[in-house]
């Protein structure tokens, strides 16, 4: 009876990776050796052995009992290179402390890159309401509702990288993909100011809006660092959504001084 781990696996396929592997009732193999052939596309061929002694049975498989959580290093195999950590299928009873869930039971450290982007998410949707109780107290109703419309997107972004789904196309204040980038590129058109650079005089809404604005310029770059290796890029709609949300928060903001200047007339 054997053992068989990934660790084995990876040393005696150093030379090359066969089409197939023969596994002997009675050998013991890890759930992360299995899901490392899978993997690999190997597929397993299990052998009868003969119990040496007085009988001529066949020895039975003895189960492998697994524990509560798996350690989970890879999202998968175009990631295994940056993503691959220690814990890439080690089992555990109980979590520890220093790792966090990433999908279901697996497990990985609290500074995976997954983990940050979530963070950040979460911290953007924080300021989102912050910037909604201002408007709120300031009666402005509609500008509240676009922003719910921003904070349920933000939390659609989260779901789809806790899911790993890819997202669909993103609509915002009834604009589609195309009319977001016209509307943010000819705010003079569409809203009668022109481009511009926020400053004090502006008033605390749109210093805010303005805030929201550079936290998805950053939460842009984070999801870049997380979901790009080389030239791929994993969930590509999630990075054009959250360019999209920066150019809906700048529409907000060109509206709104809009009708400040207006008012002022």
């Amino acid at each position: 009876m054997s053992l068989i781990t990934e660790s084995v696996l990876r040393s005696r396929f150093r030379q090359g990776v066969p089409p197939n592997i023969d596994i002997y009732k009675g050998d013991i193999i890890t759930p992360s050796a299995k899901q490392y052939l899978r993997e690999k596309g190997v597929e397993i061929q299990w052998k009868s052995e003969k119990i040496k002694k007085t009988s001529e049975k066949v020895e039975e498989e003895k189960p492998y009992k697994t524990n509560t959580y798996k350690g989970f290093g890879i999202v998968e195999k175009d990631f295994q290179p940056k993503f691959v950590s220690a814990y890439d299928g080690g089992m555990y009873a109980e979590k520890p402390e220093y790792m966090t869930h990433l999908y279901g039971n697996k497990l990985v450290f609290k500074d995976d890159e997954r983990i940050v982007f979530r963070g950040k998410l979460d911290h953007f949707q924080s300021q989102i309401l912050i910037v909604q109780s201002l408007v709120e107290k300031l009666g402005m109703t509609q500008l509240s509702v676009n922003l719910e419309e921003i904070l349920t997107l933000t939390r659609n972004i989260l779901m789809s990288e806790v899911k790993d789904i890819p997202m669909e196309p993103i609509t915002l204040f009834g604009l589609d993909d195309g009319m977001i980038r016209d509307h943010s590129h000819n705010p003079m058109k569409y809203y009668g100011v022109q481009h511009f650079v926020p400053n004090v005089s502006m008033g605390d809404v749109i210093i805010n809006l303005n805030m929201l604005r550079t936290s998805v310029r950053e939460l842009e770059v984070v999801a870049m660092k997380t979901f790009r290796q080389g030239t791929y890029v994993k969930h590509p709609m999630m990075i054009q959504a959250l360019n999209r949300l920066s150019s809906g928060i700048y529409i907000l903001m060109c509206r709104t001084l809009g009708e400040v200047e207006r008012n002022r007339k």
